[in-house]
């Protein structure tokens, strides 16, 4: 990994210490259906996260330009930078570049899954969605991995019941989130 790592954690404390434990060496995946979903057009809703972005913020964005435009803020150092408008959502940059967004209700996918919604309504939305095992012993949700267009993934974390984490970007970088901890302050 290069650069620094910033996010905004929010209301992510729990994540901190579900993900932060969780290491690249026994986390299993069960895949479905192999096809990937691609990007749904970008909706006019403001609440709707996909595999591009947030509104007008894109993946690949630099930290750089969105503080310029004002749509990023560094002013609170506790974390890393925040989105100025958006609370419902928490920025993750690996160096200058936007890798990751956490999005917590009422933000959605276009399927409108979101925090909260059941691990049965998800799989019916994703039925390629991979399942994605933690090592034994660790703290770590299980998730529910949807690749899509390209390079890009959404990463549920559940409780076997219901959504706990939604996370949005680079597949890569949602890898490393459930097997490393990358991205949680």
């Amino acid at each position: 990994m290069t650069g620094w790592l910033w996010i905004k954690l929010g209301t992510m404390a729990g994540a901190l210490a579900l993900v932060s434990v969780a290491s690249s060496t026994g986390v299993t995946e069960s895949r479905g259906d192999q096809a990937r979903l691609s990007a749904p057009a970008r909706a006019a809703d403001p609440n709707v996260i996909d595999f591009s972005g947030l509104r007008d913020i894109r993946f690949g964005a630099s930290m750089s330009g969105l503080e310029s435009t004002g749509v990023v803020s560094t002013a609170d150092p506790a974390c890393g930078p925040t989105f100025t408008d958006i609370k419902a959502a928490s920025p993750v940059f690996e160096g200058d570049q936007l890798v990751l967004i956490w999005a917590h209700a009422p933000l959605r996918t276009p399927e409108g899954v979101m925090v909260g919604t059941s691990v049965d309504d998800v799989k019916r939305a994703y039925p390629s969605a991979i399942a994605l095992t933690p090592p034994a012993g660790s703290y770590t949700f299980p998730a529910l991995l949807v690749p899509g267009a390209g390079d890009r993934a959404y990463l549920l974390l559940h409780d076997q019941g219901v959504v706990q984490k939604l996370i949005v970007g680079y597949e890569r970088h949602v890898r490393l989130l459930f097997e490393t901890g990358f991205g949680a302050c």
